[in-house]
């Protein structure tokens, strides 16, 4: 027990001892004590205490004096062991943070005002006089592409004067996950490529827009291989783009063209479309492709605006997937032809369109002839 003739001075003594040996790396009470020793047994040691004395003359002297401040426990740091052998030391193989984030902020600055001049961007009409622009269904070049139809069609773009085009996506169907399916048709990737290349640059279609639909990024290698036989810097933009027809007149035309806009409706095929002409940004005409279906109709907004809503149907004819599950397979409209006459003031007549684009193309030839572009 507790020695009860402990003094004051004894007390204080055997407490800052204790904390002491704390400070100096030996452990506390109740903790593993290591090769160093606890904190009690050396300050004992250090006094020529008893062993069986330890705890009665801590208990004493924290009654005297005051309670032992364990919290200065110091573990001694192991020593530093001398190395038997010095390794090299490279240089950093990358440039310093700072710099790094210094060409990051340049890059996300490029990209950023690149991304903007996408929306809404020009394409300036240098001819005078009404023009066409024929939008391309889904192609989907390959086996299941009706071909003899897509041939005439841009025999129809390459040769009518006054006519532009846009690719509304799924230039192939570069099956990408589903690689698979490539083993069921007659057609290898490197065969894909070598008629999305033709198509895009030699076919003599004269495009003003090219879209990459979900096909075009199944595998990312193709939109990569497309982008990189982009020799006539053709805009190519992923999914959506909204641009203006700029006439040399001063007028303009707005075109909001998706592979596909949000929404749909088993009642309406252009229920995407009529979505984005109330709740987007103002166009005067919204298009898409991507349902292998086809639709247009011409309105006139609440707001007063005059605008039309179209589905190009392209050139997909062979689709097990639409047989499966009963589609019904239409016939027309794989290219829907507008036809613009600028210096048209009736908001109506200022556009035409048609799901047929040869007999567009013979009204676009007429129209010219008629306001005097084309000399008869």
């Amino acid at each position: 027990m507790a020695n009860p003739g402990i003094s004051e001075n004894v007390a204080k003594e055997f407490v800052e001892l204790v904390e002491q040996k704390l400070r100096e790396g030996y452990a506390p009470v109740g903790e593993s004590v290591g090769k160093k020793g606890g904190a009690l047994a050396a300050a004992c040691n250090q006094l020529n205490l008893s062993t069986g004395s330890r705890t009665s003359r801590l208990e004493a002297a924290q009654r005297k004096y005051r309670k032992v401040d364990w919290n200065q426990y110091k573990p001694l740091e192991k020593p530093q062991e001398k190395p038997v052998f010095d390794l090299p030391v490279f240089p950093d193989d990358d440039i310093e943070v700072d710099a790094i984030l210094d060409h990051l902020s340049r890059r996300f600055e490029k990209k950023l005002a690149n991304e903007d001049a996408k929306t809404w961007f020009d394409v300036k009409i240098k001819i005078p006089g009404p023009v066409g622009l024929a939008v391309v269904g889904d192609p989907h070049l390959g086996t299941h592409c009706n071909i003899p139809l897509l041939r005439r069609d841009i025999e129809i773009m390459s040769k009518t004067e006054g006519m532009m085009a846009v690719n509304i996506g799924d230039t192939a169907d570069n099956w990408g996950r589903m690689i698979y399916l490539y083993a069921e048709d007659d057609i290898s990737k490197p065969t894909e490529r070598k008629l999305a290349r033709w198509f895009l640059r030699d076919a003599g279609v004269p495009w003003v827009v090219w879209l990459h639909g979900n096909h075009d990024t199944m595998h990312g290698e193709f939109s990569t291989f497309l982008k990189s036989e982009n020799v006539a810097q053709i805009p190519m933009i992923d999914w959506r783009a909204k641009f203006k027809l700029r006439f040399p007149g001063g007028g303009e035309v707005r075109i909001d063209a998706a592979h596909n806009h949000k929404g749909t409706s088993i009642y309406n095929r252009l229920h995407g479309q009529k979505r984005a002409a109330l709740f987007d940004e103002d166009a005067d005409i919204y298009v898409a492709g991507h349902h292998h279906t086809w639709g247009l109709t011409h309105e006139e907004m609440d707001d007063g605006r005059v605008v039309w809503q179209a589905r190009a149907r392209g050139y997909k004819w062979i689709d097990e997937y639409a047989t499966r599950h009963n589609f019904h397979r239409d016939e027309y409209g794989s290219t829907i032809l507008f036809v613009i006459d600028p210096e048209e003031s009736n908001a109506v007549k200022r556009i035409s369109a048609f799901a047929d684009i040869e007999e567009g193309a013979d009204f676009l030839t007429w129209k010219r002839k008629k306001g005097g572009a084309i000399l008869a």
